[in-house]
């Protein structure tokens, strides 16, 4: 997936159904070394105890072009100075992402399901979508809701990620890479 421009018609409607009245930001990218791949919600907080600020919680706007767009919740930093940081590493590299503000939502302990949209009207498309919102539904049942990091899945959760994975190289053919 790339930061997609957020001047694009498609990416300003998209943030509007999402959180209607914000505006998305491009906010620049500097991990914290030796902390867990994308778990903003522990290691935001965590920074704040010792160098202040505050967190903020949104949406980083990605985009797989010609494919679908996606919205993932997401908290970054605010330095005491107000400016705006991505400090959770990822597993790609990335200078910056598209965040959209998100004043109504909070984090508070359970995972939210990104939000997704198709950009192309095929079908595939529309089945990957359909899989990701089942995988999420299974890996946040009963007390799966309140783990992250490392789980343990069930095998629902692998055939899902198996036709994912088979649907996700159809697309790469389709459309070309993320």
């Amino acid at each position: 997936m790339k930061v997609p421009n957020k001047n694009k018609k498609h990416v300003i409607s998209f943030c509007r159904r999402i959180c209607p009245g914000s505006q998305c930001i491009y906010v620049p990218v500097d991990p914290l070394l030796d902390k867990p791949l994308d778990e903003c919600f522990s290691i935001v907080p965590k920074h704040i105890i010792s160098h202040g600020g505050e967190q903020k919680f949104g949406w980083s706007i990605w985009h797989w072009r010609k494919v679908f767009i996606e919205a993932e919740f997401h908290s970054i930093w605010k330095r005491p100075d107000g400016t705006l940081i991505d400090i959770t590493p990822k597993l790609l590299p990335f200078n910056q992402i598209l965040f959209l503000p998100d004043p109504h939502r909070r984090y508070e302990g359970r995972q939210i399901d990104n939000i997704r949209e198709p950009i192309s009207n095929d079908q595939l498309v529309k089945e990957f979508i359909a899989l990701a919102e089942e995988r999420h539904r299974e890996m946040n049942k009963g007390d799966l809701a309140d783990q992250h990091g490392l789980v343990i899945v069930s095998r629902r959760v692998e055939e899902i990620d198996y036709q994912m994975k088979q649907i996700g190289f159809a697309l790469v053919e389709k459309f070309g890479p993320p």
